[in-house]
């Protein structure tokens, strides 16, 4: 046997460790193999030469073995895993793949006799170097306990990229060193528990997901359409509590499809709005399978049915136009936008050809953002075409066209809630960023989606909570600032105070008085690019009935009234505003049915065992928290559990014991489908659903999200500018900067009453330390013994 003296010093080094270790507790590689050894079990055998390969430094495997005529095993040899020689398959292949072989002799022989297992040969004569600390990087000598694989499964449930689980575990064992297992193995294990999952098909584990939710909760609503041949064409589905919060804040949404999310290809849909914190709240979800008018035509169908046929009063998305026609197809009496952002940023690509291409960007801007009027906006346009020659731009001319679909000054007179970007859609594509990829099934990309909801839900209620348990103070004396301190959330009431001090930049600059109204003429100073401008706006106020409006119609488009009528208020000194200016949408003491109803519900159906497991973990957790506060409690415990394992005749697997110098680790191991229905209560199982096949478009890159010429040439510099801003102060960015059924689609509707050694001792674990370890070496060995069960409480008197 060659050994290396690298590896002579670690073995002098570990000798001198293991001196200090209870003289009571046999280590297994104190022990050495030899003829005529005897074992309760095959697995105290194995489990054995397991250990004995580990701190010698070479790998094992099983090379046979045998069973008698009752089909039991009675004899099986391990072998050296550089055992056996090597036989090129290809002599004339030039680069071969790396082969163990090395012709090594080391075995040993295990026979059952009289139900024990005999060691009845052994040789370690090895013909290759050995090295105990690498040694646990052989595939025989790894190891995954069910503590480990817990924590795995757990994590990949919370959407944890996998390095980042397997750095934990690196983490909690102290280092690499410590690890019986390496990345590779982690990745095999989440992929093979991934395709247990699926292993009647992608589009039934989704169906069977779906069908176990509904069970759950009856307001659970989902819709899948499928084809001639039952091959899903396009998903949605929302939540019991997302249906209740579309009745508070469905009235405006987003809606983009610009991000691809799975191994299918298919363009995530989110419906998004936006609470009373000012926070974006799911409002439903959904797979396309194509992005055409009849996909779009389906899927809004959908949603419309999901909230009891209450359309949103408007609707932000980009510039599809199947998207457009869809809407007004279902949508026919919903105001539609588009998103203001993503027209803006074209400028470059469609503009940047022409030689003033400087003067003409700026100028486009004063226009969209600068125009208080729609006659303003028409003079101006027009103008800037004349001026530099832009009647043949096809794009410019399409947009005028489209005009009233997004130029703020035809959109601020109604509601939108602040949105004039889809930023708040594409908010939720940059939450799955790192947890999905192109190799993501559909039932993982809705378990994802339930990690979103989830994490908007607690979010939501973190705000209230501290809405309604703390007071953000006045910035002044008023006592309308004081009225909307009462009332609104407290992101809310920060935007009325940003008007309120706002105010010290406007100042009255005439007035016309009439009979009962007044007419004011307010002048706001502001620097934009170091430029210094004055704005002029026009505030009406009646003096009977206290109403206010302004020309810039801040509270019409955001509802939050401007800083030109808090001038004017002051002015005109009122101290309470009218119940219409205090929106009932921005209240924190309002009482709203989705807040009492779960945001998901956990179907999941725990293997009996690995519940035992969970369970066990639970109630050694909380003993270990109390034992851990003195030396005496933590001896005395581990005693008891000692006892445990002794009574019934258990066997704890050992974790290897590292090697220490002076405290640090040295070395150590409506289309061409019909609509047929169907019950999914009762028949989900019986139902032939196929999964859906990979999107094919035209010209659609290999990305997450859609991106435009000039922005793919600017990637770099765009990095930190990947989504839509929000919607900020007009002043500042120039106002804007129910049951179940199957059809070819299965759906659901509204139900709106929401009413080696048997010793246990202080040795490091390689695992995970404590009683995790324990628990799950207890697990392993318990599987094994066939001696009755003890009441635990019998044994921790």
């Amino acid at each position: 046997m060659n050994t290396s003296l690298d590896d002579i010093e670690i073995d002098q080094l570990h000798g001198k460790v293991a001196e200090d270790i209870n003289e009571n507790h046999v280590q297994p590689n104190s022990i050495h193999p030899s003829v005529g050894m005897v074992f309760e079990s095959v697995n105290q055998a194995k489990s054995f030469y397991r250990q004995y390969a580990i701190s010698k430094g070479f790998g094992i495997r099983t090379r046979s073995s045998r069973k008698n005529n009752k089909n039991e095993l009675c004899y099986f040899m391990m072998v050296c895993s550089r055992a056996g020689k090597f036989v090129a398959s290809n002599p004339n292949e030039m680069i071969g793949r790396p082969t163990q072989a090395n012709d090594c002799a080391a075995r040993v022989i295990v026979s059952k006799r009289d139900e024990k297992w005999y060691i009845s040969a052994f040789d370690d004569v090895h013909t290759h170097d050995l090295s105990p600390t690498k040694s646990r990087l052989f595939r025989g000598n790894k190891r995954m306990n069910l503590n480990v694989k817990r924590t795995l499964d757990l994590n990949a449930e919370a959407g944890v990229r996998i390095n980042k689980s397997f750095r934990s575990l690196v983490c909690a064992t102290g280092g690499y060193e410590n690890m019986e297992f390496v990345e590779q193995d982690v990745r095999n294990y989440v992929a093979k528990q991934r395709r247990a999952l699926s292993k009647d098909g992608d589009a039934k584990a989704l169906l069977n997901h779906f069908s176990s939710m509904r069970k759950l909760n009856k307001d659970f609503f989902f819709n899948i359409d499928v084809d001639d041949d039952n091959r899903i064409l396009n998903v949605f589905w929302a939540y019991a509590r997302s249906r209740a919060a579309c009745e508070y804040f469905g009235d405006v949404i987003s809606f983009d499809t610009t991000y691809l999310t799975n191994k299918y290809d298919m363009p995530f849909a989110p419906f998004v709005g936006v609470n009373h914190h000012g926070q974006s709240i799911l409002l439903g979800c959904g797979l396309l399978c194509s992005e055409d008018t009849d996909s779009f035509v389906w899927l809004f169908n959908s949603w419309l049915r999901c909230m009891s046929y209450r359309a949103p009063q408007g609707i932000v998305t980009d510039q599809c136009k199947a998207m457009k026609k869809a809407i007004e197809i279902v949508f026919p009496n919903s105001r539609h936008r588009w998103c203001l952002w993503h027209i803006m940023k074209k400028i470059p690509e469609k503009l940047q050809g022409y030689a003033a291409y400087k003067d003409i960007k700026r100028q486009l801007k004063q226009v969209v953002y600068n125009s208080d009027s729609v006659d303003d906006f028409v003079y101006g346009w027009e103008r800037m075409v004349t001026i530099f020659s832009l009647q043949t731009n096809e794009w410019l001319c399409s947009l005028y066209e489209e005009r009233s679909r997004w130029v703020p000054c035809y959109l601020r007179n109604n509601f939108w809630a602040g949105m004039s970007t889809t930023q708040r859609s594409e908010s939720m594509n940059a939450f799955f960023d790192g947890y999905i990829n192109s190799q993501t099934t559909l039932q993982e990309f809705v378990k994802q989606y339930d990690n979103a909801l989830q994490h908007k839900t607690e979010k939501e209620t973190q705000a209230d909570f501290t809405s309604l348990n703390t007071t953000l103070p006045c910035g002044s004396q008023s006592l309308i600032e004081r009225q909307f301190q009462k009332n609104y959330t407290h992101a809310k009431f920060a935007e009325i105070q940003s008007e309120f001090r706002g105010k010290i930049n406007c100042f009255v600059d005439g007035v016309d008085v009439e009979d009962k109204s007044s007419y004011y003429k307010v002048t706001e100073d502001s620097i934009h690019n170091e430029i210094r401008e004055e704005r002029v706006f026009k505030v009406t106020f009646e003096r009977d009935t206290k109403n206010v409006s302004c020309s810039c119609l801040l509270f019409e488009f955001r509802g939050i009234i401007c800083r030109h009528c808090v001038c004017v208020l002051a002015q005109e000194r009122v101290t309470q505003l009218p119940a219409k200016y205090v929106l009932t949408r921005w209240c924190k003491n309002v009482r709203r049915k989705h807040t009492y109803i779960r945001a998901t519900y956990n179907n999941k159906e725990k293997d009996p065992h690995i519940e035992r497991y969970d369970n066990l973990c639970k109630t050694f957790a909380d003993i270990a928290e109390i034992a851990c506060e003195s030396t005496n409690m933590t001896e005395l415990l581990i005693d008891h559990l000692r006892s445990f394992v002794d009574h019934h005749g258990l066997q704890i697997s050992p974790s290897p014991t590292p090697y220490v110098n002076n405290t640090t680790h040295k070395e150590q191991q409506h289309m061409h489908h019909t609509n047929v229905a169907h019950d999914v209560d009762t028949n989900a199982n019986n139902v032939d659903i196929q999964s859906p096949q990979v999107v094919k478009r035209k010209g659609r890159p290999r990305t997450k999200r859609l991106k435009s010429t000039s922005e793919r040439l600017t990637r770099k510099k765009q990095w930190a500018k990947r989504s839509c801003p929000t919607s900020i102060h007009i002043a500042d960015a120039m106002m804007d900067g129910p049951n179940t059924t199957f059809s070819n689609e299965i759906d659901g509707t509204l139900n709106t009453d929401y009413t080696t050694t048997n010793s246990i001792g202080p040795v490091s674990s390689v695992q995970s330390p404590g009683f995790m370890s324990l628990l799950a070496s207890l697990h392993n060995d318990m599987q094994n013994t066939q001696s009755s069960t003890t009441n635990i409480e019998n044994v921790f008197p």
